[in-house]
């Protein structure tokens, strides 16, 4: 295996998945697939990359790979998990026809989904830093991962009705069985205080957003003023409080055109805005098509 050394510098490259440009027409909430499928296309080595937006679960189900992770590199052998939360730089070099497993990629604003805040009992430990979770000596969640990626990745593929639905609760399911096995490892990091009020702004963003309260709001509410709020977001997210928000308001329109037969001015009034012509331009500057033509676009495709 050979992973050339790279540091982290303002060239590394960023896609949405590795050596794919976002699509401004698909929110891609998530992705499944399996290793072979990608790496046999790049000579089994990725290259050091990034998804300043997306969220990656790893299984090795067998094999090894040499993973950069932040300039470091380490050798994992199969059967493990290793996260990689928005923005880290990764790349890597996986065992030539021998590596099988998947990678799971999530919208990070999927997980801002108020449902998902509320409930899920394991943010510090997967969602702020690098995991890496050997499962070899753990053969019964081995199983139970096994059985739960195989039923992801046959969901995905599908496009059975309540698709997402039941993708999404798959998910959770080995989200929770991630986070125990760190939690049980000890291994949770602890936040510091960016990362602490990145995380409370993205909570509060999830109650307000359809209020379109502007930065003040937020950063009153946390004790703090819109320059420390929006330093926080830069050093964490990269953006600023008001891209956060016009992210998160661009994500449930991209959702209910998809996912509702609701027209577009109901949408706009659901999502805040008074004016449906305002809502309208707004969408397409943050989704490049217009309401109407984004939802046709899903619906033929």
């Amino acid at each position: 295996m050979n992973l050339r050394h790279q540091t982290r510098s303002p060239g590394i490259s960023t896609y949405a998945l590795y050596k794919e440009e976002p699509s401004r027409q698909d929110p891609e909430f998530f992705h499944i697939e399996d290793i072979k499928s990608r790496a046999r296309l790049f000579d089994w080595t990725i290259n050091v990359h990034s998804h300043p937006q997306m969220y990656q679960v790893i299984f090795v189900r067998q094999g090894q790979v040499r993973v950069h992770l932040n300039g470091q590199e380490q050798e994992l052998s199969g059967p493990c998990l290793f996260t990689l939360p928005p923005g880290v730089v990764h790349g890597f070099a996986f065992e030539r026809d021998v590596t099988k497993g998947y990678v799971i990629t999530l919208s990070r604003l999927l997980l801002l989904d108020e449902r998902f805040q509320r409930n899920f009992p394991f943010h510090n430990e997967l969602m702020q830093s690098v995991q890496t979770i050997p499962l070899d000596k753990y053969p019964e969640d081995l199983s139970f991962i096994n059985q739960l990626t195989d039923e992801l990745a046959q969901e995905y593929q599908d496009n059975a009705a309540g698709k997402q639905q039941l993708f999404e609760w798959l998910l959770y399911s080995l989200l929770i069985k991630m986070g125990r096995l760190v939690s049980a490892s000890g291994q949770a990091p602890a936040e510091d205080r960016y990362s602490i009020r990145y995380r409370k702004l993205c909570e509060l963003i999830e109650q307000h957003y359809r209020e379109h309260q502007p930065c003040q709001f937020y950063a009153d509410a946390l004790c703090t003023t819109p320059i420390g709020l929006n330093r926080a977001c830069q050093a964490v997210a990269g953006k600023s409080v008001g891209e956060l928000l016009q992210d998160r308001l661009a994500l449930e329109a991209q959702r209910m055109l998809i996912y509702s037969t609701a027209p577009v001015a109901v949408i706009a009034y659901d999502l805040g805005f008074s004016d449906p012509a305002y809502f309208s331009r707004f969408f397409k500057r943050r989704a490049g098509a217009s309401p109407s033509t984004f939802r046709e676009h899903r619906d033929q495709g």
